[in-house]
């Protein structure tokens, strides 16, 4: 049996979609930061050239500020602090109004403090003093590193929604360090890129984390559609073999499957059966003609051999001396033997043709209990009891009322036979509403009959007796499937046996 390889398929449709994923967001990935470079060092060289200009644009107000001690002090009064920041901050608007975004001042190392801190298109309200505390002492660090090292620092700065460039030049007045200028600019905003690295971020993790979780998936269905391969292997070697019983998607199929195979072994079971029945019933439609001839053939010269041998007997008690040759006894043997040839022409002319086509109304409770009383001498002398169990709203049926007589005679009889030290007999009738059916049960307490030869005793001249002829049961079950019902055998729980007949109320008799 050939079983597509599916989860394979699957596993190479999830390689080449995690690669072309990947790809993509690599492709992505890598044009979205060339993109963010290029912004960015745009706004670095923007903040590094305005930090030159505010720088130059304060060198003649810084070195009147030296030559009053004011950019050394580190005790300056409230006055002297706001001298100058306004000096200062007069520069800075003046530079930063030019382009929006724009935000910066001074750092004076000597005071420890920010002045002239500006940002002119910030949108209401306006900053007063400093830079906002959260970037504080990111500018503060960076101004205190220019100052250190005297020389013109730019650097990217990020945390949490904010990213921004840097700028700061040291401030030297009479070739001494004494400040930095620094400006900036906000760019988050003109960053979506960093948006769509996120996405392209998430996408590849869902990827690469899809394209394991399938691998996984991929490794546990092959595991099981392996398995219901070998199963079905087995099936095939057994047709009584099932699926064992799964979860999920795969205990769904394995099910449906179950019941797929329960469907066809009893569909075989039964057209095997049919078969069966067909060629038995073929046999015996050819046996019938066969023994309707030769019964024919037979029957007549049975009679003149019969008659011969009686006119015989008359002349031999006419004349005594003839007896010396033939004896009375020896006639009469004879005329027994040919009797029994007789009676067996005549069940074969009743298994050839069961029924004789006059049908009428039959209550088959009256029938029973005719029949029981026509054998109440031969079931007292076996000292076998009959109880008559009868439904006695079981409805009429349309019958050759002698064809069936022959039946429940024929079925007594071998239940008799099977109970030589006497026994108990049930004969019930009843109704089956659902499929129209009288059913008449015969219940002995017997002996039973042995499982090996329960399905060969319908057969015509099958038979467990020494002096049977095995045409009593064929004959009944020819009778019982002309009138379209069943007859069957079955053990009963008194280990005797069972025998079902089934007739349909109303039908048609073939």
């Amino acid at each position: 049996m050939y079983f597509p390889k599916t989860y394979n398929r699957a596993f190479i449709y999830a390689i080449i979609f995690t690669v072309i994923v990947t790809i993509a967001a690599v492709f992505i990935f890598a044009s979205l930061s060339k993109w963010q470079n290029i912004l960015v060092e745009e706004n670095q060289s923007t903040c590094e050239l305005f930090a030159i200009k505010l720088h130059d644009s304060a060198v003649r107000d810084i070195n009147i500020l030296g030559q009053t001690g004011l950019l050394e002090n580190n005790s300056l009064s409230t006055s002297e602090a706001r001298h100058i920041d306004s000096t200062l901050k007069k520069l800075s608007e003046e530079q930063f109004k030019v382009m929006s975004g724009l935000e910066g001042g001074f750092y004076l190392f000597g005071p420890d403090e920010f002045y002239g801190y500006s940002f002119p298109t910030s949108p209401p309200p306006v900053p007063v003093y400093g830079p906002p505390p959260r970037s504080y002492n990111i500018i503060k660090n960076q101004s205190l590193k220019t100052i250190k090292q005297n020389q013109l620092i730019i650097k990217l700065h990020a945390f949490n929604a904010a990213v921004f460039p840097l700028a700061t030049k040291p401030i030297v007045y009479n070739k001494k360090v004494v400040g930095a200028v620094w400006v900036r600019i906000h760019i988050e905003n003109d960053l979506p890129i960093i948006k769509l690295k996120q996405v392209v971020n998430i996408a590849a993790i869902i990827s690469i984390t899809g394209f394991f979780i399938l691998m996984l998936l991929s490794a546990l269905w092959g595991g099981e559609i392996s398995g219901i391969k070998k199963e079905m292997e087995k099936i095939m070697l057994d047709p009584e073999v099932r699926l064992r019983k799964r979860r999920g998607i795969f205990g769904y199929i394995s099910s449906n499957i179950n019941d797929l195979l329960d469907t066809i072994y009893k569909d075989n079971l039964q057209r095997k059966k049919l078969e069966q029945q067909l060629n038995q019933k073929e046999k015996l439609a050819a046996l019938g003609n066969l023994i309707a001839g030769v019964a024919h053939e037979v029957k007549t010269p049975l009679s003149i051999i019969k008659t011969r041998i009686q006119m015989w007997q008359q002349e031999v008690l006419k004349n005594p001396e003839i007896a010396e040759h033939i004896s009375l006894e020896s006639m009469q043997m004879v005329i027994n033997e040919i009797n029994r040839l007789s009676d067996l022409v005549k069940r074969l002319l009743i298994f050839s043709r069961p029924i004789e086509k006059k049908m009428k109304e039959t209550d088959i409770n009256n029938l029973i209990k005719e029949i029981v009383s026509f054998i109440n001498i031969e079931r007292n002398n076996k000292h076998i009891s009959v109880n008559l169990l009868l439904n006695e709203e079981t409805p009429n049926i349309i019958s050759d009322e002698n064809s069936i007589r022959q039946v429940i005679i024929n079925v007594l009889e071998n239940a008799f036979e099977a109970m030589d030290s006497g026994g108990v007999i049930n004969i019930i009738s009843d109704h089956d509403v659902k499929n129209n059916r009288v059913v008449i049960r015969i219940s002995d307490t017997g002996k039973g009959i042995p499982e090996e030869i329960i399905d060969k005793v319908f057969e015509p001249f099958f038979t467990s007796k020494e002096s049977g002829v095995g045409l009593g049961l064929a004959i009944s079950h020819q009778i019982v499937e002309a009138h379209n019902g069943e007859i069957f055998f079955s053990d009963n729980s008194d280990k005797g046996t069972d025998c079902i007949i089934k007739l349909p109320v109303s039908q048609k008799i073939n």
